[in-house]
């Protein structure tokens, strides 16, 4: 069953937008991690977001563990949420 992962940053000053702009688009020129159906990402004046579908919640968690050293070393700052639930719609026309 396909499985949804949410990240949220959010932050009350204004941090370093650009370098975090820049870490993401470094994510995006990575090859597609196996199991990611789609990700959306976005940063707006409030903080920033990332909606991932995965193949499986397995693959999610897969992908969270082998990241999870190189997020620790990048200049973003620490999530202020992170949420993962089973899909029961997946529509894409």
């Amino acid at each position: 069953m396909p499985y949804c992962t949410i990240v949220e940053f959010e932050w009350d000053e204004s941090p370093d937008r650009e370098a975090f702009a820049i870490t993401l688009g470094e994510l995006d020129k990575a090859p597609t991690p196996p199991g990611r159906l789609s990700r959306i990402a976005g940063i707006d004046e409030k903080g920033a977001r990332v909606i991932e579908v995965w193949r499986s919640g397995d693959d999610a968690r897969r992908f969270a563990e082998q990241s999870a050293p190189s997020l620790l070393q990048a200049s973003i700052p620490s999530p202020s949420r992170v949420v993962g639930f089973e899909v029961t719609t997946y529509d894409v026309p």
